[in-house]
């Protein structure tokens, strides 16, 4: 059971955890993340952007992806950025939220591109070393139906004429049991179909990693508009004792729902973890880890310390046939 303080707020309590700031680059900070295990050798691939005293932090500048590589997910080597922003559609504003898996000897990554509206769409790039990454000639290769998305656009805060918001993003690939792959990302449910406000997660199926057929929404609910996080964010789906878990960042918290197949998530309780921010969960040496960025572990608000921090490590309790909680 976790030790760490609950802190109570008006829109529930908030669990903290312990985590390490394993990854830092002076002058720059890490954002929405991934890891991938190649030999003896973890890599990690996320979100760049510049920060420091007097510089503020604009998603406007997160036009590449920051890469490094660590043996223990403690020391870290920093490598040259990969996948710049191109300035050509679907790409003119920025590239983020990459997701890596490897299948037959080829690493493939799925990112978000932002055009000049600020639509999102998520796009695909290869490698055979992790290092030189060449995009598909076919991107974008996932887009949200609209029978069912509040997409290409919508008003987000303050409506801008000449700038609107489409959710298509923080992709998370997971090989299933038959050989194919499922990419989790989220989007905004159209509200003439579900109602107003409702934020949620899809699910694309593949084959080959290159061609993906919609499987539609999995999991959706109404959004917060206090505190912090408007959307859903940053889905993370494992496999564990015979269920799928399903973890994802809102408002102030990361939550998990289990379920017994990896597209059905709808109408089971969503559960808070504490605060996390696009976690990634995995297990590694016989142990549950969970990611954290961005920030200070502690300030949940995200704005009583500098925001514009590193790559944080912390480790989940969770074992068999039980549920996990923050260490």
């Amino acid at each position: 059971m976790s030790t760490n303080p609950v802190c109570e707020t008006p829109h529930g309590d908030v669990q903290l955890g312990t985590f390490e700031e394993v990854l830092v680059d002076p002058g720059r900070y890490y954002n929405d993340h991934c890891l991938i295990r190649a030999g003896d050798t973890w890599h990690f691939f996320g979100i760049v952007g510049n920060t420091g005293p007097g510089v503020p932090i604009d998603p406007a500048n997160e036009i590449s992806i920051a890469h490094a590589m660590s043996p223990d997910l403690r020391d870290w080597e920093i490598h040259p950025d990969i996948l710049h922003a191109t300035g050509i559609w679907p790409e003119e504003d920025m590239v983020f939220a990459p997701n890596v898996i490897e299948h037959d000897e080829t690493f493939y990554m799925l990112y978000a591109a932002t055009d000049a509206r600020r639509i999102q769409r998520l796009c695909l790039a290869t490698s055979t070393d992790l290092f030189e990454w060449e995009k598909y000639d076919g991107n974008p290769v996932i887009v949200p139906s609209i029978y069912w998305s509040e997409w290409p656009g919508f008003a987000v805060h303050e409506p801008d004429p000449h700038r609107s918001f489409g959710g298509c993003r923080d992709a998370h690939i997971l090989k299933l049991d038959d050989g194919s792959f499922a990419a989790y990302w989220v989007s905004r449910l159209r509200e003439d179909k579900f109602g107003e406000g409702m934020v949620g997660v899809a699910a694309s199926v593949s084959h080959d990693l290159v061609h993906w057929q919609e499987f539609g929404p999995i999991y959706a609910r109404h959004e917060f508009v206090q505190p912090l996080t408007l959307e859903v964010e940053s889905p993370c789906v494992v496999r564990k004792d015979g269920r799928y878990w399903l973890f994802f960042k809102h408002a102030w918290w990361t939550w998990y729902i289990a379920a017994d197949t990896p597209f059905d998530f709808w109408g089971k309780e969503a559960k808070r973890l504490g605060y996390a921010h696009a976690a990634e969960v995995f297990e590694w040496q016989g142990e549950w880890w969970i990611s954290h960025c961005n920030s200070d572990p502690h300030d949940y608000e995200r704005c009583n310390t500098a925001i514009g921090r590193g790559f944080f490590l912390g480790k989940l309790d969770w074992p068999q046939g039980e549920e996990p909680r923050l260490l």
